[in-house]
């Protein structure tokens, strides 16, 4: 769970988090590291598991509710679309928004923004000589989740480790080395998923093609990161050139990835039609042992796989992102059988956003900020019906101009950061960054305080909250990132939380 872009408007990728009935969606911005936008190459190698790029750009003609279709990068790597036919620079990529209109949703009424809030404020976490975060390239792309008020985790700056805090994020170790994996010419840990404190599972895909029968390779632990054991992903039938893409567990046995496969031209339209993107989802009851292909899922959907949820009673819920930069829209699936069957919702109707946030609290409840150039106001969209229906609202009056990172703990504490985007600004394209936070599903907001540093911070990488709604651990850019000081030496990214239990003199 998690955001950023490439030249500076944020994060642009092509699109990957979509909608469950419909294809991904592809949106059009610049900025530098995140997982939902499109932006300029920023290929970041990690170390021997570097970041792969699972997800790919296509066009699909599905039905009149599904028009062209092209999907975001789900490994948070921001690559231009080439279906995108202007250069992303980074001094600035602007994209026009136009209006969402939500199939089957409502517009509701302009959240209201307090004065107050009564969150705590943000500290900086002390983490001197144990951050696992210090040599992460600025901007980067950091994956982190906060189990509870004091249990998280992160793969941290390499990839090739998972890394664990039991103090809210003041401390960091290093859980025991991951099993080595055979096969193939080197791995890439795509992303990991802990439902509970001691259990975490993490999915690394092939540095390649897929060969030899496996799509992936799950490494799996119970005991907090003491003990690990390794088993292979299938590849499933039916999807040409199948990549793991969007991962999620609902408790230490039961596990879902949805699988996107390469385009092919759709089945009897002819040789004009666009190509369309399929995919499925796998799911596993047995802790990774075997896996099992969904039955039943619309493959369009299922191949732009954006953001995934599932809960502890057997629900997941699929967010995938479709269309094009100027027809986006989104989609959700759900499943009430850990993943063996799909239904699709209501999808959205068309908007055009460089940037896609998603979050969702749990398996019915979902928040998106889609935005495009710092000039048009951004939307916010919800589902309290796992995408039966969609509400739309603008950002309340006085917000900053750009969203960096979206986390929701539940169906109703929801966190968004957001920063001044302003790429001709003396204190750097990203400044004055504030977090919004929400316990009433986005009908209200209050602003919460973040830490001073030196030099400021600029914006918000990654929020995670956990479960308990008391409040967020962040990642959060030092305004050198962008622009290197006279020194040469850039600073790395400080943590950031206001979760209680925290020493107030960090």
């Amino acid at each position: 769970m998690m955001n950023d872009l490439g030249t500076d408007i944020r994060k642009l990728i092509d699109v990957a988090e979509p909608v469950s009935a419909a294809e991904a969606v592809s949106f059009a911005a610049a900025s530098q590291t995140d997982n939902v936008a499109l932006a300029p190459p920023v290929r970041r190698r990690v170390s021997r598991r570097a970041r792969r790029v699972t997800g790919a750009e296509g066009i699909a003609s599905i039905t009149t509710h599904f028009p062209r279709t092209r999907y975001i990068r789900p490994d948070g790597v921001r690559r231009p679309s080439s279906l995108i036919p202007i250069a992303l620079t980074v001094a600035a990529v602007v994209a026009l928004v136009t209006g969402l209109l939500i199939v089957g949703s409502s517009n509701a009424p302009a959240p209201i923004s307090a004065t107050a809030s009564g969150a705590l404020s943000f500290q900086l976490v002390d983490v001197t000589g144990s951050s696992p975060f210090r040599s992460v390239s600025p901007g980067a792309t950091i994956k982190l989740q906060c189990v509870t008020d004091l249990v998280c985790y992160s793969l941290g700056a390499s990839g090739d480790d998972l890394y664990q805090s039991t103090d809210g994020g003041q401390s960091w170790v290093q859980t025991a080395p991951l099993p080595p994996l055979t096969g193939g010419t080197g791995w890439n840990a795509l992303s990991f998923s802990c439902p509970t404190v001691d259990t975490c599972a993490i999915v690394e895909v092939p540095n390649g093609p897929v060969t030899g029968g496996n799509l992936a390779q799950f490494l799996l632990t119970t005991d907090g990161g003491a003990n690990w054991t390794a088993s292979a992903i299938p590849v499933p039938t039916g999807i040409p050139n199948p990549s793991a893409s969007r991962f999620a567990c609902g408790d230490a046995t039961h596990c879902v990835v949805s699988v996107s496969g390469s385009p092919t031209q759709a089945s009897g339209t002819g040789s004009s039609s666009p190509p369309q993107r399929v995919g499925t989802i796998l799911s596993t009851a047995d802790a990774g042992m075997t896996w099992t292909q969904a039955t039943s899922v619309p493959s369009a959907p299922a191949g732009g796989v954006w953001t995934l949820n599932c809960g502890t009673d057997g629900s997941c819920l699929a967010i995938s992102a479709l269309g094009d930069s100027a027809d986006g829209y989104v989609v959700g699936l759900r499943s009430d059988d850990w993943g063996l069957t799909w239904l699709a919702g209501a999808p959205s109707s068309s908007f055009d956003a460089a940037i896609l946030y998603a979050s969702c609290g749990d398996s019915v409840h979902c928040m998106l900020v889609p935005a495009g150039s710092p000039t048009t106001p951004y939307e916010i969209i919800t589902t309290s019906n796992a995408g039966a229906t969609w509400q739309v609202s603008t950002s309340p009056a006085g917000w900053e101009n750009m969203p960096t990172a979206v986390s929701c703990a539940n169906a109703n504490d929801c966190w968004i950061a957001t920063s001044t985007y302003d790429a001709q600004s003396a204190a750097g394209a990203y400044s004055r960054p504030v977090i919004e936070a929400t316990s009433d599903g986005g009908s209200t907001w209050s602003s919460v305080a973040l830490p001073a540093a030196q030099p400021p911070i600029a914006d918000v990488l990654t929020l995670s909250c956990p479960p308990s709604g008391d409040g967020c651990m962040g990642i959060g850019n030092l305004s050198d990132h962008f622009v290197p000081p006279a020194s040469g030496v850039q600073s790395g990214p400080l943590v950031i939380s206001n979760l209680p239990g925290l020493n107030q003199n960090t």
